[in-house]
């Protein structure tokens, strides 16, 4: 039975650069991370989770193949990407942080190369809502969250929910 469980904004893990994962030696704990991953991606209804975002420093997303045209991907072990095209200002959110929902600009296009869940490596070139939210997440893997991506002024704005969102989940853990 697992017990991993959703890290909220205030979670040191979040703030941590994320190592690699070897297929090789790791394929039963990737396959358990991957399970707890979709469990908690659909249970909360995202579009996309990132491995530390579940508790594990690792290089690993997953987005949800229903929300996004992936071509028959969702998995990404230790993905590498390269940015291009023009700067795009859009909303992006973060099951870290509920509640907040900011303008963010990012670049439109993405060259992402990665290995799937059977450690075999893949390439694609994603575009539009697709490549942002492939950043977003490959940016959790960084230890980068979305509001770091923010101006002085809109971080100012929403400092205090920032830090009700740290006392309520003490820690990244849900007080229920």
């Amino acid at each position: 039975m697992s017990f991993r469980s959703l890290e909220y904004y205030g979670s040191e893990i979040l703030r941590k650069q994320s190592r690699e994962l070897d297929c090789s030696t790791e394929q039963d704990f990737i396959e358990i991370l991957i399970n707890d991953m979709k469990r908690i991606l659909y249970t909360e209804n995202g579009l996309g989770l990132a491995a530390p975002q579940s508790g594990e420093n690792v290089r690993l997303f997953i987005l949800n193949p229903e929300e996004l045209d992936l071509s028959g991907h969702s998995v990404f072990i230790n993905p590498n990407i390269e940015i291009s095209g023009t700067l795009i200002k859009d909303e992006e959110g973060c099951l870290s942080i509920p509640g907040i929902f900011e303008l963010v600009k990012r670049p439109s296009n993405v060259s992402l190369t990665a290995l799937d869940e059977n450690g075999r490596s893949f390439s694609l070139e994603l575009d539009e809502y697709t490549a942002r939210a492939a950043q977003h997440e490959h940016d959790h893997l960084e230890g980068i969250l979305f509001i770091d991506r923010l101006s002085p002024i809109r971080k100012r704005i929403i400092r205090k929910r920032l830090s009700e969102i740290k006392k309520e989940y003490r820690s990244g853990k849900r007080i229920l």
